[in-house]
């Protein structure tokens, strides 16, 4: 379905729907409730779909509204109804035993009605397998933590192992395992940060992990890219970095999108140069 629609678009990127109750001022409307909230999101998707390869709510933003759960599902509702080509994932960033990730499976595919959702793996293969459900819930992206954007990050994710890989690398290796061995290759994928400001001392931009990670993983699971707009990511060594053809990325920004004056120049603009990125 990603793969699809950027096809059809030309377009790489992911517009996040985080609503914030101190900054949501879309078109002059004031943010006092859950369905404020709704509304003042659903002009934005309007404003920025033609230039959306995908949606990403962030449920923490909509769960910290009262009544915001009834909110995001018809949020939910409406990109599928209005823009059904447009697939919807839920950044929620699960990870628990088996039977509490089965419960977050038919939450988030089933009453949610995502099409996708990311998980934290640091329980185990639990983390995954729970939320799979073939006849179900045939075609669901599922993916897993792997190389995350905020800084505090690598102080675990970066940790050395015994046989000189990252955690990181581990990660990104197992969960390619499990993919594989659960049947869901196609759907499988990995959140990695874009490529960003390296310390001093080193390479004016950092996108190592990227190009490693791809040397894991190759194009076999696809990468949620978080960490451009307002987190400051290079876009350009980004798609250098991780693009292996349409559906092989999708980079997300949120609140440098839905919080501008104009939320469709804003997706317009970075979906320009993102696709002024591809390598030709």
């Amino acid at each position: 379905m990603l793969k699809e629609r950027q096809e059809k678009t030309g377009s790489l990127l992911c517009v996040g729907l985080d609503p914030l109750a101190e900054k949501m001022q879309v078109k002059g409307l004031s943010f006092t409730e859950a369905e404020t909230a709704r509304m003042e999101i659903e002009i934005v998707i309007g404003e920025t779909a033609p230039y959306a390869c995908m949606f990403k709510p962030q449920r923490a933003h909509w769960e910290a509204i009262p009544g915001g759960e009834k909110a995001l599902r018809a949020v939910i509702n409406y990109i599928k109804t209005d823009y059904p080509d447009i697939p919807v994932f839920l950044d929620c960033k699960r990870g628990d035993i088996g039977r509490t990730q089965a419960r977050y499976r038919e939450a988030h595919f089933g009453l949610d009605g995502v099409d996708g959702m990311n998980f934290s793996p640091y329980m185990g293969m639990d983390c995954m397998s729970a939320l799979v459900d073939k006849e179900k819930y045939p075609g669901r992206a599922i993916v897993g933590l792997c190389y995350t954007s905020n800084p505090a990050a690598r102080e675990v994710q970066d940790i050395g192992l015994i046989d000189g890989r990252r955690y990181w690398e581990f990660i990104a290796e197992t969960t390619l395992g499990w993919a594989k061995d659960l049947g869901v290759l196609e759907n499988a994928g990995l959140v990695m940060a874009a490529a960003y400001e390296s310390p001093k001392g080193s390479e004016n931009v950092y996108s190592k992990h990227l190009t490693r990670c791809r040397e894991i993983v190759g194009d076999d699971l696809w990468f949620l890219i978080p960490g451009v707009g307002t987190q400051g990511g290079y876009v350009e060594e980004t798609v250098k970095a991780a693009w292996t053809g349409y559906g092989s990325i999708a980079i997300n920004s949120s609140s440098g999108i839905i919080f501008a004056d104009d939320p469709a120049e804003e997706a317009r603009k970075l979906r320009d140069q993102i696709q002024n990125a591809i390598p030709e």
